[in-house]
Formats: structure tokens, C-alpha cells, sequence
């Protein structure tokens, strides 16, 4: 990285750095989406094997 080289943040690898943040971070957002409806997944059909119970069908957004 150039600011360590010579100790200096130009512009454009400011605004490289801060878009990549945002791109980590939409991610991010998008993994924790994807594991919270996993956790979901995974307590109803722990709750089928245990009861017998069906799953409840849910609308998709």
C-alpha cells in the first residue's frame, strides 16, 4: 500500500479502501441474513424430528 511506502493516503486509495469497506460490510449483512433464516431452518426441523410436527411452510420475500 502506498501510505505505508511513504507515509501518505492519496485520495483515490481513500476512496478505494472505503469502497471496499462497504462492500465487506453489504456482505456481511447479506451472510447474517443467510444464517438467521438457516437458524430457522434448522429449529423447525428439529422441531419435526422430535414431534412429528410439520414444518411450517413460509412465504418467501
Amino acid at each position: 500500500m502506498p501510505c505505508v511506502l511513504d507515509g501518505r493516503a492519496a485520495p483515490v486509495l481513500f476512496e478505494r479502501l472505503a469502497a471496499e469497506r462497504n462492500r465487506l460490510n453489504s456482505c456481511i449483512t447479506d451472510l447474517a441474513r443467510t444464517r438467521d433464516r438457516l437458524d430457522s431452518i434448522i429449529t423447525a426441523a428439529g422441531t419435526n424430528r422430535h414431534t412429528g410436527a410439520p414444518c411450517r411452510a413460509r412465504a418467501t420475500a
